[in-house]
């Protein structure tokens, strides 16, 4: 029971460690390209943060239409570092 607690608490790798809200859905849904190269997957839910608030970040072509169409329609919503307004 133990294992299964600390799994449900792992974040995935683009979650920003100032932003508190959990991740929606796989880990590996959307991949973010930094403005300097650096590549970063991560739930739909934190790239959409990430790239809301990086000029020049960009989501990865090769990532599932889906993902992308959904990372890119959040991050026009939200603005930069939302997650320090509370949103």
């Amino acid at each position: 029971m133990e294992h299964r607690h600390r799994c449900a608490q792992t974040r995935c790798p683009a979650a920003p460690p100032q932003d508190p809200t959990p991740c929606e859905g796989p880990h590996e849904a959307a991949t973010i390209i930094y403005p300097h190269g650096r590549e970063v997957a991560g739930c739909v839910h934190h790239c959409a943060r990430v790239l809301a608030g990086l000029e020049g970040a960009r989501v990865h072509p090769f990532v599932p239409a889906g993902s992308a169409m959904e990372v890119y329609l959040r991050a026009r919503e939200l603005p930069p570092f939302a997650w320090e307004i509370g949103r």
